[in-house]
């Protein structure tokens, strides 16, 4: 049987922390867009 380089916990941590990462980021991107796309309509507005 061969020996993993990374045990299975790490693994999977790090591979949640990655993810959540991905999904936080994501999140983050989206509300500084949104932002952005407000602050346009308001100077728009003038």
């Amino acid at each position: 049987m061969a020996h993993h380089l990374v045990e299975k916990d790490t693994l999977i941590r790090a591979n949640r922390t990655f993810s959540l990462g991905l999904v936080w980021g994501g999140l983050a991107v989206c509300v500084m867009a949104a932002a952005v796309y407000d602050v346009g309509h308001w100077v728009g507005a003038w």
